[in-house]
């Protein structure tokens, strides 16, 4: 009797337990229910509090973003709601980190407003980098870059002239100028580059191809002179070596070079008359009337005139001449009277291409 009546109790007992919890959470709900709206807030309010701000609509005007150098993607994303990319921190930070993203630091252009998942797109593409370039060709020369870099980059020819001043300490010593030293190439910067950033990419960029053959810059004066000078009179890239080798020959056997660029450098081109040049025997850059190298290189010679001072091609030629300004074709000969019958077919074209 007494197990009957103990077992018929503890049903009971366990639905007044039941009842009693449920009793108990409604209370709590209530009374934190009450206290979020004593307080001024709603239910809706506080469980926005952990939900992520992050736009969803159009995305809105175009702004640049500056990530400096070392910058991490705390630094990133912050920088980002300040700007008005993004809509918040947490939009983007976390999927930051699972994306293993990489930060080159830079200028960026980005729509504000963007969601999270998009910006981050963007930044992992990278491919709205902005920057600003400049071309410079094989065989320009110094006055030919800063007019080319005035006129790109807008960076006045005084700061220039300046840059090259604080570039010259690296050179060989007593060059005339900065000139042989700027590598002709493509380059690219940030907006509002300074005089000293793009000079210095030039002389870099020129000791990294010198490099490539274990030559200092500071010792570089006979190989990028004479560079220069090949530069200066070839224009098929198989005659750059022969014509390499025909001022190694004249070199090794102490003949004057005779190279026509060399004398009009000396007036930057501009000369009335050729023969007004070849008088002026005080210039160190005539090289009809002093033999071996000019004082200086004539322009900026580009990786094959320099390799193909280092890489002459075989043979026993001591002249040459263009004979078809058009093609570019060139006449080598070992002799002088080789020469003058290649001499005679320039004269024709000449006549016959007034």
């Amino acid at each position: 009797m007494i197990d009957d009546f103990q077992e018929d109790l503890a049903p009971k007992k366990s639905k007044k337990s039941l009842a009693s919890g449920l009793i108990a959470i409604l209370l709590i709900f209530g009374l934190v229910a009450g206290g979020l709206l004593a307080a001024g807030s709603t239910i809706q309010e506080f469980l926005s509090r952990f939900q992520v701000e992050d736009y969803s609509g159009e995305p809105g005007p175009v702004t640049q973003l500056v990530i400096l150098p070392g910058a991490n993607g705390e630094d990133v994303a912050r920088s980002m709601v300040d700007a008005d990319i993004i809509q918040s921190f947490d939009a983007i930070y976390r999927d930051m980190l699972n994306a293993n993203l990489v930060i080159f630091p830079g200028t960026y252009e980005f729509p504000t407003k963007l969601s999270g998942a998009a910006a981050l797109a963007l930044l992992l593409q990278g491919g709205n980098r902005v920057t600003v370039a400049t071309t410079i060709p094989e065989g320009f020369t110094v006055a030919q870059i800063l007019s080319r870099v005035e006129e790109e980059l807008g960076i006045p020819a005084s700061k220039l002239l300046s840059a090259f001043d604080e570039q010259m300490q690296r050179l060989p010593d007593n060059l005339p100028s900065i000139e042989g030293y700027l590598f002709p190439a493509t380059y690219s910067f940030d907006p509002n580059p300074t005089a000293d950033q793009v000079v210095t990419a030039m002389v870099d960029r020129m000791e990294r191809e010198l490099a490539n053959y274990e030559i200092p810059l500071k010792e570089s004066f006979a190989v990028v002179t004479l560079a220069s000078v090949i530069q200066a009179e070839g224009m098929l890239k198989e005659d750059f070596y022969k014509i390499s080798r025909v001022f190694t020959n004249r070199l090794d056997r102490g003949i004057a070079l005779q190279s026509d660029p060399t004398v009009k450098y000396r007036f930057e081109g501009n000369l009335e008359s050729f023969q007004e040049g070849l008088k002026d025997s005080d210039s160190r850059f005539n090289t009809y009337a002093n033999p071996g190298l000019p004082i200086g290189p004539i322009a900026n010679p580009g990786g094959l005139a320099i390799e193909a001072t280092l890489r002459p091609a075989t043979g026993d030629w001591l002249y040459f001449v263009s004979v078809n300004l058009n093609t570019g074709e060139t006449v080598f000969s070992e002799t002088l009277a080789e020469h003058e019958k290649a001499a005679e077919l320039y004269r024709q074209w000449l006549r016959d291409n007034p």
